[in-house]
């Protein structure tokens, strides 16, 4: 496994655009996985107001219909809602960081992670009474994970009170755990599967070859796992205006506008 990059010096990722292309032009084929919040789309104040830009996807379209490419959007939201809000075919939808994924050939969920359905509706009745009191903390129930946020929750003492009730009542569920986002703490089944795992499962579905570029575009520590895949292929890019020093990606844009514009690249 690679070491993490340097996140200061980390290159622009349109700095990489020319040697990903000549390298699928090789190997005739490519993967690009993106996350969709604060990658396809900027980070809104609630999930519900986070819509794709028309000019998005019609070059994530244009993208799909290369036949060189294959195109995957993995998200933490579930998978009808990323399906849903996306809304271009061809694309391989992965839902709850790829619990559950659906696209030309492939209808998976994670059977290990169905089995604990009825602990994480227990979990989500008990977190909507516990956190109740908490003004801007809400709990979204999305079939195979439960996410807490408290984007708008003002004070930092009430973020605090957020962890410290949720962290401790979610450890009494044997098949539970708990891993935290950029304002969200989420609640997931205790299997070994994250974003990662699936743009790995996705690669191999796909028959990737050794030698074809893998790239994952995300903006949360969720998707360092992904970023960790890729690393040997130089794949990872992150999206953040500042890069963090301790990332494991090999890349970073400055925001979603960055990323249509490699998108755009990598359509050409």
């Amino acid at each position: 496994m690679d070491s993490p990059s340097d996140g200061h010096e980390l290159p622009h990722a349109m700095e990489r655009v020319d040697a990903w292309r000549a390298a699928r032009q090789r190997a005739q084929s490519m993967l690009v996985a993106l996350d969709f919040d604060g990658t396809l789309t900027p980070i809104v104040s609630h999930p519900d107001e986070a819509h794709l830009a028309p000019d998005v996807a019609t070059v994530l379209d244009r993208l799909v219909r290369r036949v060189d490419t294959r195109v995957a959007v993995i998200s933490g939201r579930a998978l009808d809602d990323v399906r849903r809000r996306t809304g271009v075919p061809g694309i391989v939808y992965a839902g709850n960081h790829g619990l559950e994924m659906h696209g030309p050939g492939i209808a998976f969920e994670h059977v290990e992670a169905a089995r604990a359905r009825p602990a994480l509706q227990a979990v989500a009745r008990r977190l909507e009474e516990v956190l109740r009191d908490l003004t801007g903390a809400w709990v979204e129930d999305k079939g195979l994970t439960v996410t807490v946020h408290f984007r708008n929750v003002s004070d930092p003492r009430t973020e605090l009170r957020v962890r410290a009730r949720v962290i401790p009542l979610v450890s009494a569920f044997p098949t539970l755990r708990c891993t935290e986002g950029r304002k969200v703490v989420e609640v997931r089944p205790a299997v070994r599967w994250d974003k990662g795992h699936a743009l790995l499962w996705l690669a191999g579905h796909a028959d990737l070859p050794d030698a074809a570029p893998c790239l994952y575009v995300g903006d949360d520590r969720t998707d360092e796992d992904a970023f960790r895949v890729v690393a040997q292929r130089q794949g990872g890019i992150i999206v953040a205006s500042t890069p963090p020093a301790d990332t494991a990606a090999c890349a970073w844009l400055a925001s979603p506008a960055d990323v249509t514009s490699l998108l755009v690249a990598l359509a050409a």
